[in-house]
């Protein structure tokens, strides 16, 4: 049953108590002047065990708290009202519906249905472990509230004047009109009551179905951007591969081509004519010399933008506070190494090394924050990794952890991971003093 369906019957059911109160009052007012005008008064005030109110006071008793319990059920359900408030507006129904409830002389309690009816469907989350239990109770209570709100229950308690009492004076066939009138306002306020229950229940289901189809497709379509980005990254670690490739071959090969010819003719002068060989070879080491140069370069273009332009420290702590900044992830940053000067390999392992911990702490253990320690420890520049993320005893090394281990060990460093209590890279570098 959609929302819809469910506010048009909530709304039936709002103007069928209107209805139904509506016309007790009326069969009190026009019974009483049937009475006083045959003379009945008598008979009438001796099967009352008090003397009732007034027929107009009644009648307009229930007109304006009825009234009342519609506008206010109207504006809860018009408007969206701060917490405080709508808590004030929920109060303010349940008097005006006991004060209904007093004004037809609690000869009809279907307005206790109504409100909680309004209850239910104009509370959020009512899917939540907590409203479970909240519903429990509240509904526990209006439902015992209905039962002794019977009047046959708690109308006799208080004398209050039975309905049946006053259509006893009137014809048999009217009489017996409005008896059943009576009870098919009880009987179909009841069948709207069960019926929105058992459609909210049923649309509560469907939005939940609906709600766990679009996470299905949500973790299906996460899932395959993760594929998608697994492959892209993969073309691009072998574009980038491809251009270095390139770029050596182009730089490096070069160089050795030109040097190897450069020997060769080297060769073939040295017993002819010592000086051109000497001339030769001075070229063949401008040669060396250039395609050093040309190597660097090449090198230089692989390392990261913030290598280029600041020092270790402060590229490192400009790449994890973009990190930080991305992610929200909480990055404790201890560095103790001070001005230390490494080479520049050794400085692009460190930064590699760091970066890719972050990285991999991010994706695979979800992890909230991360403690990254430069000290010295053992004659030795350490590296201390931490995180928070989930972990596992039986780790295998991936493609990002086997890189590390092999970017570590070029410049003679170890890398050891611990898995337990919490995740930890430990990188030692040994110090060239």
């Amino acid at each position: 049953m959609t929302q819809r369906n469910l506010n048009r019957l909530s709304n039936l059911m709002l103007w069928l108590n209107f209805a139904a109160v509506l016309s007790i009052a009326t069969q009190v007012l026009f019974i009483s002047q049937y009475i006083n005008q045959n003379q009945l008064s008598y008979q009438f005030l001796t099967r009352l065990k008090r003397i009732p109110a007034s027929p107009t006071s009644i009648f307009w008793q229930c007109t304006v708290f009825s009234l009342a319990l519609i506008f206010l059920i109207t504006i809860r359900h018009q408007y969206h009202f701060s917490k405080k408030t709508n808590n004030l507006f929920v109060i303010l129904e349940f008097i005006a519906a006991v004060c209904t409830f007093y004004a037809v002389r609690m000869n009809y309690n279907g307005m206790f249905l109504l409100v909680f009816v309004d209850f239910f469907m104009t509370t959020p989350d009512i899917s939540s472990n907590a409203y479970y239990r909240f519903w429990t109770i509240v509904g526990g209570l209006l439902v015992l509230l209905f039962s002794v709100s019977s009047y046959s229950i708690i109308g006799s308690v208080f004398k209050m004047p039975a309905l049946t009492t006053y259509i006893s004076f009137i014809p048999t066939k009217i009489a017996s009109f409005l008896v059943l009138l009576n009870n098919v306002f009880t009987a179909f306020n009841l069948i709207l009551f069960i019926s929105i229950m058992i459609g909210y229940a049923v649309h509560i289901a469907n939005r939940e179905h609906e709600i766990q189809l679009r996470l299905s497709e949500m973790s299906k379509s996460n899932q395959e951007l993760k594929n998608y980005a697994a492959l892209s990254e993969k073309i691009a670690q072998d574009r980038e591969r491809k251009r270095i490739a390139r770029d050596i071959h182009d730089t490096v090969g070069h160089a050795l081509t030109g040097i190897a010819a450069g020997i060769d003719a080297v060769m073939v002068l040295i017993d002819i004519d010592p000086e051109v060989a000497k001339k030769q070879l001075s070229k063949v080491s401008s040669a060396v010399k250039q395609g050093l140069v040309d190597i660097r370069k090449t090198l230089n273009q692989i390392r990261p933008d913030a290598l280029q332009n600041y020092t270790l420290e402060a590229s490192l702590k400009k790449m994890l506070q973009e990190y930080s900044d991305i992610s929200h992830l909480k990055i404790n940053f201890n560095y103790q190494w001070g001005n230390v000067d490494f080479e520049k390999t050794t400085e692009l392992v460190i930064f590699r090394v760091i970066e890719e911990t972050v990285t991999n702490a991010l994706r695979h253990g979800h992890a909230s924050a991360i403690d990254v320690k430069c000290q010295i420890v053992n004659n030795n520049y350490q590296i201390k990794i931490s995180n928070n993320g989930s972990t596992t005893d039986k780790l295998t090394p991936g493609y990002g952890l086997t890189q590390m281990k092999e970017r570590v060990a070029i410049i003679n460093g170890t890398m050891k991971i611990i898995t337990s209590p919490v995740f930890t890279i430990i990188v030692n570098i040994p110090r060239k003093d």
